[in-house]
């Protein structure tokens, strides 16, 4: 019969104590940790921040189409200022329209510093003689002309009529038939009694009737 012998180690372990020391831990299950989550991608970030800008973008521009609106509003609701008509010199006319309306062998007489039609004839600057049937009226300087030509040149401007006045004056009592185009500069200022200015002036007929009617246009200018 074997006989065992009790150790008689004389070690003696602290209350408590484990005498087998632990070993390596190991995750239970068996299974193994898997790989870190992976980073976001850049592209992503990338598209995100192209998207707030893109809403900013917008933002900005209905915010400045807002403000255009309301200024377009503002100015459509404010009151226009009045018109100011241009400075004309002092004693010009333009364009003057002055319809003669003689009859058969009339007379009409036409005072340019106005202008007027029917004007006192010693203060006149044109004479017009209406005339019956095929015949053209006729025109001639008054007494408050004092000087005229046939200048035939609708576009003749101030110092044009005064040079024609000038280089190739009407004589006196000559008689011009009155026809559509013919254009006249006279040179009035000298009636009984005397008008109180001197101006060049333009007169084109622009109209006749074969019962003596016809329609001119007078433009004045200060004489030199």
């Amino acid at each position: 019969m074997p006989v065992f012998r009790a150790s008689n180690s004389s070690i003696a372990w602290p209350e408590g104590a484990d005498p087998i020391p632990d070993g390596p831990t190991e995750r239970l299950g068996g299974g193994e940790a898997g790989p870190p989550p992976a980073p976001p991608r850049r592209g992503v970030v990338l598209a995100v921040s192209l998207a707030m800008l893109a809403l900013l973008a917008a933002a900005a521009s209905g915010l400045l189409a807002w403000r255009a609106l309301d200024r377009a509003e503002q100015a459509y609701a404010r009151p226009l200022p009045a018109a100011v008509p241009a400075p004309v010199a002092e004693g010009t006319y333009g364009e003057e329209i002055l319809r003669i309306q003689a009859g058969c062998t009339g007379v009409t007489f036409l005072d340019l510093d106005e202008p007027r039609v029917d004007a006192d004839g010693s203060i006149s600057d044109l004479r017009y003689d209406s005339r019956c049937g095929d015949e053209p009226p006729q025109v001639t300087l008054a007494p408050g002309a004092v000087g005229g030509s046939d200048v035939g040149d609708a576009d003749v401007d101030g110092p044009g009529c005064a040079k024609a006045i000038r280089t190739s004056p009407l004589g006196g009592g000559v008689i011009v038939p009155v026809r559509k185009g013919l254009v006249l500069c006279v040179l009035t200022g000298t009636g009984t009694p005397p008008t109180t200015g001197v101006r060049l002036v333009r007169v084109e007929v622009t109209e006749t009737v074969a019962d003596g009617r016809a329609t001119v246009r007078a433009t004045s200018w200060p004489a030199a």
